[in-house]
């Protein structure tokens, strides 16, 4: 047998490949991909994360909202996600878009959570009867993502408050009003900017996590953003970014301020983000959400319309619904069928004026 500086050749063709595997392996674990994978996350319940007075506090009931889990992927975490039916292996700017960075994405996060909680509060009030409402200033522009429509247009400090010649106060409002547009077709916008207010077009791309949804590229934030509430209203957000559960903040605060149970008796979870009128608008990451209200227990899935194809194709025996409006979802609880062995209960708030 031929040898190499005394190893058998046959040795070292035989050992060869086993070598290469564990390099490409190697190269596979420590390699970024330029993606992320996104994984069911859990539902959480909604009444456990809220506070009102005791003293204005009725019986809740099972509602939950949900999350996922988002990890930017080495090569070998991203090829096992393309394996894995229940994950998602997107490109990584659509969780985090070019420009901005990890503690940059973390700071818009917590701006719209908050936004979020209150708008909700002020839905899930104003359903129950209550006078609320959200005041601000305009949407201040926090920060211009390069390359977008936005970019060499708008800059930090401008603040807008108009969009196609009708007055707006929020962050939310702005990108409702934007949402109004199809891809590709242009924005006015009214600024204001060193004191002095101007008029802007502004042309929109596709949102990179949802190619049906017009953005122009800026992240906003509401200035002087107030919240006027009856009585105070507290949701525990802690390791929850985004707006995402704003419907479900909003029904579970509708049910724990009036009698009877609006989940008659079912375990409903869902998604969706919430705007002052009442608008659910379209969310990220709906097929693995389902996947894990499903795994957690739910028997109902609430989802905005737009989502509805992905978590339904995601989904078993849960049953999902599609809404466009808050009213929606309450009317859409309002008409489950109490369980057989249900005590009975006061009615659900289901003629409230929506």
């Amino acid at each position: 047998m031929r040898r190499l500086a005394g190893i058998p050749l046959a040795l070292i063709a035989s050992v060869a490949p086993l070598v290469l595997m564990f390099a490409l392996g190697g190269l596979l674990v420590w390699v970024p991909s330029g993606y992320y994978v996104i994984t069911p996350g859990g539902s959480y319940d909604v009444g456990e994360r809220l506070r009102i007075p005791e003293e204005r506090r009725e019986e809740i009931g099972r509602l939950a909202f949900t999350a996922v889990y988002a990890r930017e992927a080495n090569w070998a975490r991203a090829i096992a996600g393309r394996l894995d039916r229940a994950a998602e292996v997107v490109p990584a700017e659509q969780i985090r878009p070019r420009g901005v960075s990890q503690a940059d994405l973390r700071q818009i996060n917590q701006r719209l959570i908050e936004e979020s909680k209150s708008v909700a509060a002020v839905v899930g009030l104003r359903a129950a009867g209550y006078e609320a409402r959200i005041t601000g200033q305009g949407a201040e522009v926090q920060q211009v993502l390069p390359g977008m429509p936005a970019d060499g247009l708008l800059g930090p400090g401008d603040v807008i408050v108009g969009v196609d010649g009708r007055p707006v106060g929020t962050a939310v409002e702005v990108i409702e009003a934007t949402r109004r547009h199809q891809v590709g077709e242009e924005v006015r916008l009214t600024i204001v900017r060193d004191g002095q207010q101007q008029e802007l077009v502004v042309g929109t791309r596709a949102a990179a996590d949802e190619p049906s949804r017009p953005v122009i590229g800026a992240a906003i934030s509401t200035r002087a953003f107030n919240a006027e509430l009856p009585f105070p209203v507290e949701i525990d957000t802690e390791n929850i970014g985004g707006p995402s559960a704003g419907m479900m903040f909003a029904l579970g605060i509708l049910d724990a301020v009036t009698d009877g149970l609006l989940t008659r008796g079912h375990a409903v979870a869902g998604t969706g983000t919430i705007a002052v009128d009442g608008t659910v608008g379209p969310i990220g990451g709906a097929a693995q959400k389902v996947i894990a209200a499903e795994r957690d227990g739910a028997e109902v899935f609430l989802v905005p319309r737009e989502n509805y194809e992905d978590a339904r194709g995601r989904a078993g025996g849960i049953q999902v619904v599609p809404i466009d409006r808050f009213a929606d979802a309450v009317r859409a609880l309002c008409g489950l069928p109490p369980p057989p062995d249900a005590p009975p209960e006061p009615p659900p708030p289901c003629s409230l004026a929506l």
